[in-house]
């Protein structure tokens, strides 16, 4: 779509006593949330969009910058670029491995890892999260990215009962699946993954370059391996997610 008919798509009510920079910034929130403006579509320059709506190109430079503030543009040497990406059709609906999910968007992926540890857990909270005998874990917290952007953050729990070695050989930035069907030659065959939508905690939307108390999905997950062991619990936050924005309340 070329950037003239993106300006005739954003529109402003000049009746509304509210000031045209947001009204801009919501008409386009608008259009990229419900996917008429998609991932990398380039907006019409400030001073297109002024010219269409005769108004001050201030304006129209206000309101991209409230957009850029909330993630869902980004200025590129191509112009104003749209940053927003959905990423729940492929993780959560289609109960993709993460990595490849960002890989089914036409992403690069990468992974940052936030924090590794040995922890051992008591008998009571392991038995919370699904394991029978296991107490001594390799606990990961990584961020997974598509083209340099958080899109999601994951922790895993990986039983040390099943994998003794596994602090010494697991390389913090590999796609955990490919590295256990590698290395022990386990794979993950069944996942139970269970979703709901929540606002962002603080230390997780600051990694994930998010508003505090954005609507999210946070997502926990057993994974179970061809042997219908657990081999690994996982608990997820993603990037704000356009079905949950109606349902739940974001900070005023």
């Amino acid at each position: 779509m070329q950037n003239v008919k993106f300006s005739e798509l954003i529109t402003i009510d000049r009746r509304s006593k509210r000031a045209y920079d947001i009204q801009i910034k919501e008409s386009i929130k608008a259009l990229i949330l419900d996917h008429t403006f998609y991932y990398q579509d380039v907006l019409p320059t400030p001073s297109e969009l002024a010219s269409a709506l005769h108004l001050e190109v201030e304006i129209v430079e206000a309101a991209y910058q409230h957009l850029i503030q909330e993630n869902h543009i980004k200025q590129t040497p191509k112009g104003y670029e749209v940053s927003f990406l959905e990423l729940t059709n492929y993780f959560f609906d289609r109960n993709t491995a993460i990595y490849d999910a960002i890989i089914a968007l036409g992403l690069q992926p990468s992974i940052e890892c936030v924090e590794r540890k040995i922890l051992e857990l008591s008998k009571k909270d392991a038995l919370a999260l699904g394991f029978q005998s296991d107490q001594m874990f390799l606990y990961i917290n990584r961020i997974y990215k598509g083209n340099g952007r958080p899109l999601i953050i994951l922790e895993n729990y990986l039983p040390l009962g099943i994998f003794p070695d596994i602090n010494q050989r697991f390389i913090d930035h590999y796609p955990l699946n490919e590295f256990l069907q590698e290395t022990y030659g386990i794979s993950a065959q069944e996942s139970h993954r269970v979703t709901r939508a929540v606002n962002l905690p603080k230390e997780v939307a600051i990694h994930l370059n998010e508003p505090v108390g954005a609507p999210s999905i946070s997502s926990t997950n057993h994974v179970y391996d061809q042997y219908h062991r657990l081999i690994d619990f996982g608990r997820s936050f993603s990037i704000s997610s356009y079905y949950f924005q109606s349902i739940i309340n974001q900070p005023v």
